[in-house]
C-alpha cells in the first residue's frame, strides 16, 4: 500500500508541475518570471544565461454516463459514471533530448440493480455498487529521433468494487519497463533491449512477471536475418506457483532476385511449472523452410518446403522427432491447359516406434475458350487428378490409398441494360464431379472412401441502380447438389435486397434484407446402436434493417439523429423438433441523438430489443467536456 501511495504522489505531483507552469505562461506580460524575483544563488551561471522550464503541453476530458436498463424477470438497473482523463506532454533540455509524458484516469461508477418478482435473484431484491478505477502511465523518451533511442514506462492502475452483499475488492497492477535500440552509421543492423516488470495483486493473491528480451536485424547483399530473445518468469507469492518461459528465434529470407525466395524459421522454446500437482519441463525446437522459383516468362512454377520437429519432456522423459518435406510444380502448356504436381514425405519417432507417409498427385485442368452465345458468354472446364499415399510403421499394418477425382462443368452468363443506370445479369453453372478413394485396409463407405458421383446446378440472378442520390441491389440465387445413385441432396436459396436512398440534402434512408433457406437429404442417419433414421434437415433465416439518418433536425446545427430497425429470425427444422438459435437478438429498435457545440459533446441513445421472446430496454445518457490540446 506504501508503494502504490508513493506511486501515485509522485503522479499527483507531476499533475501539479503542469498545472503552475500553464498558470505562468498565462501570467501577463508585464509581470516579471518568479525566476527573476528569486537572487542569485552563490555560484550561478554566468550573466545573459536563463533557466527556465519548458512549456507543458496539458489535454483531457471530463465525462458523465448516465444508464438505465430494464429485461423483464432479469430485473433493472440504474449507474451514474463519472470519469476523469488528464493528459501532459514536455520535453527536458530540447525536444531532441527528452519528451516526458504522463496520462492520469479517474472513473467512479454507482450502480443499483433491483428484481421483479419471479426473478432467479436469491441474494436481495436490490443490490447496490460501487466501483472506482484509476489508473497512470509516465514515459520517458530520450533521443527517441536517434539512432540510439531509449525509453522507460510506467504504468499503475487501481481499482475497487465496493457492494452491499460482498466485501470490498481491492485489485491493483504495476507495470514498469524500459527498451534501448541502437543502430550504428553504416545501418548494417538494429538491436533492441527491453525489460518489463508486471505485478497485479488483490484481496488473498500477489503474482509477479519478469521479462528481458533482445532483436538483432541485418542485411547484406541478397539475405536479411532477425534473430529474437526472451526469457520471463512468472510466481505467486505464497502459493508454490513459478514457471518460466525462454524462446530463441531466427528468420532468414534469401531473394537473389524476382525468380528466387527462400524463408527459413528457427523457433527454440522451454517451458518450466514448477506445479505442486503437475510440474513439468518441455522443451520444443522448430525448423522450417519455404522456397518459390518462378522464372521471367517461364511456364514452370516450383515451391518446396522442409519442416522438423522436436518435442522432449524432461520430467517424464517422452520424446518426439517428426520430419518432412514437400516439392509441388505447376506448368502452363498453353493459355488454356495447366499441368500440376505434388508429392510429400514425413516420417516421425516416438516411444521407440517409427513411422513413414508418402503421397504423391498429378493433375489436369483445362480452361476452354469463350464462346459468344445468345448475347452473353459461354464457358467450359474439365479437369482431373490422380493421387497414391503410402502409410507404414514399426506398429502400423502397411496402408495403401489411392484417389481419382474428375470434373465436367460448364456456364452461361448475360447481362441485359434496362436503362441508363440499371443492368440485370443472370448466371447459370452446371458441375459434374466423379471421386474414387480406395483403401487396402477400408471398405467402401467406412472414412468416405468408395465412389460418389455429384451433380451441382446454380441459377443467379443480379439487379442494380444507382444514381447521385440513391443506389440499389438485389440478387437471387438457387443451388442444387444431388449424389447420383443416393438419396444425398442439398439444397440452398437465398435473396439479397439492398439499398440507399437520399430524401434530400440532410435526410437519407438505408436499409437491407436477406432471406435464406436450406434443405439437406441424407440417406440414414447412425443412433449409434441398429437403427437408423432418415437424415433429414431444414432451416430458414431471415434478416432485415432499415437506418434513418437525419443532419441538423429541427433546423439545429451539429445536431445529428439515426433511427435503426433491426429483425432477424433463424429456425432450425429437424423431424419432431423445432429450435431457434438461442440468446439472439431478433428485434432491435435504436434511436440516436448526437450534439456537440465547442468542445462539449452529448448523446443520448435509446434501445428496445428482444432476446429470446424477452423485452429488455436501455437508455444511454452522456455529456462529456474536453480542455487543453
Amino acid at each position: 500500500m506504501q508503494t502504490a501511495r508513493r506511486t501515485w504522489l509522485t503522479l499527483l505531483a507531476g499533475v501539479a508541475t503542469a498545472a503552475s507552469v500553464a498558470a505562468q505562461q498565462q501570467q501577463p506580460a508585464d509581470s516579471p518570471p518568479a525566476a527573476a524575483l528569486a537572487p542569485p544563488a552563490d555560484g550561478a551561471d554566468t550573466p545573459g544565461r536563463e533557466w527556465r522550464l519548458p512549456p507543458v503541453r496539458v489535454g483531457g476530458s471530463l465525462s458523465y454516463d448516465l444508464r438505465a436498463s430494464h429485461g423483464g424477470h432479469e430485473g433493472s438497473s440504474l449507474s451514474h459514471l463519472l470519469t476523469a482523463s488528464l493528459a501532459a506532454r514536455t520535453y527536458i533540455f530540447q525536444p531532441w533530448f527528452a519528451t516526458v509524458g504522463g496520462t492520469l484516469n479517474l472513473s467512479s461508477d454507482w450502480t443499483r440493480r433491483s428484481f421483479d418478482e419471479g426473478s432467479t435473484a436469491s441474494l436481495s431484491e436490490s443490490i447496490k455498487a460501487r466501483e472506482q478505477f484509476i489508473t497512470g502511465t509516465g514515459r520517458l523518451d530520450v533521443f527517441a529521433q536517434s539512432r540510439f533511442p531509449f525509453e522507460a514506462h510506467v504504468e499503475h492502475s487501481d481499482s475497487r468494487i465496493g457492494s452491499g452483499v460482498a466485501s470490498s475488492l481491492d485489485f491493483r497492477t504495476q507495470n514498469i519497463g524500459f527498451s534501448q535500440r541502437y543502430r550504428p552509421l553504416s545501418g548494417g543492423f538494429d538491436l533492441t533491449g527491453a525489460y518489463d516488470h508486471r505485478e497485479q495483486s488483490g484481496l488473498g493473491f500477489n503474482a509477479k512477471q519478469d521479462t528481458v528480451s533482445g532483436d538483432f536485424g541485418t542485411r547484406w547483399r541478397a539475405n536479411e536475418l532477425n534473430l529474437g530473445a526472451s526469457f520471463s518468469r512468472a510466481r505467486s507469492i505464497g502459493l508454490d506457483d513459478d514457471s518460466s518461459f525462454a524462446s530463441l528465434v531466427a528468420r532468414h529470407q534469401y531473394a537473389p532476385g524476382n525468380a528466387l525466395s527462400v524463408n527459413t524459421t528457427a523457433n527454440w522454446t522451454r517451458t518450466q511449472e514448477s506445479l505442486a500437482t503437475a510440474p513439468s519441463d518441455l522443451k520444443v525446437l522448430q525448423v522450417s523452410s519455404v522456397g518459390l522459383w518462378h522464372g521471367e516468362g517461364s511456364p514452370l512454377t516450383l515451391t518446396g518446403s522442409g519442416r522438423y520437429l522436436s518435442l522432449r519432456e524432461g520430467l517424464a522423459g517422452t520424446a518426439l522427432d517428426s520430419a518432412g518435406a514437400t516439392l509441388g510444380a505447376n506448368y502452363e502448356l498453353n493459355p488454356n491447359l495447366r499441368l500440376t504436381g505434388n508429392a510429400a514425405v514425413s516420417t516421425t519417432r516416438s516411444g521407440g516406434s517409427d513411422a513413414l507417409g508418402f503421397t504423391g498427385s498429378v493433375g489436369a485442368a483445362y480452361q476452354g475458350d469463350t464462346v459468344p452465345l445468345a448475347g452473353g458468354r459461354y464457358d467450359w472446364f474439365a479437369n482431373g487428378s490422380a493421387g497414391a499415399a503410402v502409410n507404414d510403421g514399426t506398429r502400423l499394418e502397411r496402408e495403401r490409398q489411392t484417389s481419382l477425382n474428375l470434373q465436367l462443368g460448364h456456364s452461361f452468363a448475360r447481362n441485359w441494360a434496362l436503362g441508363a443506370q440499371s443492368t440485370l445479369g443472370l448466371n447459370a453453372a452446371q458441375t459434374l464431379s466423379w471421386n474414387d478413394n480406395q483403401s487396402n485396409l477400408h471398405a467402401d463407405g467406412e472414412l468416405g472412401l468408395g465412389s460418389s458421383r455429384t451433380l451441382l446446378n446454380t441459377l443467379a440472378g443480379t439487379w442494380q441502380t444507382g444514381g447521385s442520390d440513391r443506389s440499389a441491389y438485389a440478387r437471387a440465387s438457387y443451388s442444387d447438389a444431388t449424389e447420383l445413385g443416393r438419396d444425398n441432396r442439398f439444397q440452398l436459396f437465398n435473396f439479397q435486397l439492398s439499398g440507399n436512398f437520399e430524401l434530400d440534402n440532410r435526410r437519407s434512408l438505408g436499409g437491407d434484407l436477406t432471406w435464406q433457406r436450406t434443405s439437406q437429404q441424407i440417406d440414414s442417419v447412425s443412433t449409434g446402436g441398429d437403427v437408423t433414421l432418415p437424415g433429414r434437415s431444414s432451416s430458414r433465416a431471415a434478416s432485415g434493417e432499415i437506418t434513418y439518418r437525419h443532419q441538423r433536425p429541427f433546423g439545429i446545427a451539429r445536431l445529428r439523429f439515426i433511427s435503426r430497425l433491426k429483425l432477424a429470425q433463424d429456425v432450425l427444422k429437424q423431424p419432431g423438433i423445432l429450435l431457434s438459435l438461442p440468446d439472439r437478438e431478433t428485434r432491435l429498435w435504436e434511436n440516436r441523438l448526437d450534439y456537440s457545440i465547442g468542445r462539449i459533446e452529448t448523446q443520448l441513445v435509446l434501445r428496445v430489443a428482444e432476446v429470446d421472446g424477452r423485452r429488455r430496454e436501455s437508455l444511454m445518457f452522456r455529456v462529456q467536456r474536453s480542455f487543453g490540446d
